[in-house]
């Protein structure tokens, strides 16, 4: 019986080891995914790319803009017809949080837009929430923040 314990207890601890570096690998390319959306979703406010942003939306993704109005991903995507031109955006902090198939990406962003032909410029703190939905991390909703003029 004395041999069996440890015997048992380092079967034991090699098999979660094993399970948690698989879970760490598998965190870790969750994680740069999520960057990588991030970096998109980024990229495609900046440039008006309404089919990049397509494709990081669910179809039930929720905004909730600065002004606290709740907005679908329809009306984000319409709102580059005539809304503000944003001339720059940089990303200043990441934090991402992973629950099983729920992420979470908190982010500073300063930037500068144009509307009506005035630029502005300020910084926004946001959280973008994630779900894996079939393989695949698909933007459920988002919450920004203005935290006030540069």
């Amino acid at each position: 019986m004395r041999v069996i314990l440890p015997a048992l207890l380092l079967l034991i601890a090699a098999a979660t080891r094993g399970q948690s570096a698989g879970a760490e690998t598998r965190n870790a390319a969750d994680v740069d995914s999520l960057k990588a959306l991030n970096a998109m979703f980024i990229h495609g406010t900046m440039t008006r790319d309404t089919a990049k942003l397509k494709r990081i939306f669910a179809p039930d993704f929720v905004l909730i803009n600065p002004a606290g109005q709740r907005r679908t991903g329809r009306d984000v995507l319409n709102g580059f017809i005539t809304g503000p031109h944003f001339l720059s955006s940089e990303v200043d902090t990441v934090e991402i949080r992973l629950y099983g198939t729920i992420g979470l990406v908190h982010a500073r962003a300063v930037f500068t837009y144009e509307d009506k032909g005035k630029q502005t410029s300020g910084k926004t703190d946001y959280l973008d929430v994630y779900e894996k939905r079939k393989g695949r991390w698909v933007a459920i909703a988002a919450h920004v923040n203005f935290l006030g003029n540069n």
